[in-house]
């Protein structure tokens, strides 16, 4: 039984317990909990070297483009919590594949005229 997990690691330690213990088919880091996209990417390219695929856990729009950097990628979660309103160009999913925008750096623009208007 395939059993993606990690989402709730917080380093690259962590992750080489969780592969290297057999514990796990898809290592699922998420950028805002294991370190930021350095880990990240670290984390991926351990992956790789145990020769398992890479997917993601929250901040679609932050990790698409880290999936998109790594050739052992799978599958990118895609969630709905409502944050697509204020975000300029929101991911953009084609026929069933996740699209990574061409902008430089993470490529998330803020609507922040939207964001004004729920400022507390």
């Amino acid at each position: 039984l395939p059993i993606a997990a990690g989402e709730n690691l917080r380093s690259v330690w962590d992750f080489r317990h969780l592969i290297a213990s057999g514990g796990v088919t898809f290592p699922e880091p998420d950028a805002t909990n294991c370190g930021g996209v350095t880990a990240f990417m670290k984390i991926a390219h351990l992956a790789e070297a145990f020769n398992l695929p890479v997917t993601s856990h929250g901040a679609h729009d932050l990790t698409v483009h880290l999936l998109a950097g790594v050739p052992n990628r799978s599958y990118l979660e895609a969630h709905g919590f409502g944050l697509d309103r204020y975000i300029a160009d929101p991911l953009e999913i084609r026929e069933g594949m996740a699209i990574a925008p061409e902008r430089p750096g993470h490529g998330i623009r803020f609507d922040w005229a939207g964001l004004e208007k729920i400022r507390a």
